[in-house]
């Protein structure tokens, strides 16, 4: 009896330790299959995204501009990974902060593309524009083929800007100086000033708000525009004194006209 006892005391022990056995190993590989479940790494790429709420018409400077990791089946097929692919472009619409930067928030090719602010004078995010910063405005002018180098100006072209208008004294001036005679004076007006889009005779030129109020006002009173095409490298500043009969008449000898016996 006694062996027996011993003998079934025994097999219960090794029962024992085989389902303790058992019971470990499948513990084992339930946490380790649950361990790397949970911890399998996310596949990520680099997305270009805004740095902060950018409106339309913006020239993108570093500063516009961030990376951020975006898991691979999130991030769009056509989002941009670096910031020189898009540095210096100018987007149509407005970009929320964080949003992916996309081929389609920019001008297709050859299409009209500016901002209001020359893209080197581009107001610093989020902060106030510097005192003494011009008043930029865009406007447009008509300027016929033939006082436009013959129509052959193209976008981006640096041109200046010529007036021409007749001036009656006795309209403009009181007294009685007798040297006034009415007559037409030319002058330049707007000096390398670039071309930022045009549709056939219409131009669109950049300014200040001032500038642009003395423009309207000269067309409106009937003066005759037009555009002198310049080098790109040329950054010189033309002093003149306009053109009247008197400058005209002293610098190439016309002859002056005098009354004849019939």
């Amino acid at each position: 009896m006694e062996d027996r006892s011993r003998r079934r005391a025994r097999l219960v022990l090794i029962v024992g330790v085989l389902i303790a056995i058992l019971a470990g190993a499948g513990t084992f590989l339930l946490s380790s299959g649950t361990k790397s479940e949970v911890a399998a790494p996310v596949v990520t790429t680099d997305v270009l995204v805004a740095a902060r709420d950018l409106p339309p018409r913006t020239a993108l400077t570093l500063a516009d501009l961030k990376v951020q990791k975006y898991p691979v089946d999130l991030a769009p097929p056509t989002a941009l990974t670096k910031a020189d692919e898009a540095v210096g472009k100018i987007i149509q619409q407005s970009v929320a902060a964080g949003e992916p930067i996309l081929p389609g928030k920019f001008a297709a090719a050859g299409a009209v593309s500016f901002t209001v602010f020359p893209p080197n004078a581009q107001p610093a995010p989020n902060q106030p524009i510097a005192a003494g910063t011009p008043d930029y405005r865009v406007m447009s002018i008509t300027v016929a083929d033939a006082n436009a180098v013959g129509g052959a100006l193209q976008v981006g072209d640096l041109v200046d800007l010529l007036f021409t208008l007749n001036i009656d004294p006795t309209k403009y001036f009181t007294g009685t100086d007798a040297n006034r005679f009415p007559d037409f004076a030319t002058k330049v007006t707007l000096q390398n000033m670039p071309i930022l889009a045009r549709l056939a005779a219409v131009y669109t030129i950049r300014t200040d708000a001032q500038t642009a109020e003395q423009i309207a006002y000269l067309v409106a009173e009937g003066g005759q525009l037009q555009f002198l095409l310049r080098a790109a490298q040329d950054q010189r500043q033309a002093a003149t004194q306009g053109g009247s009969f008197g400058p005209v008449e002293k610098r190439f000898g016309f002859p002056v006209p005098v009354k004849v016996a019939p």
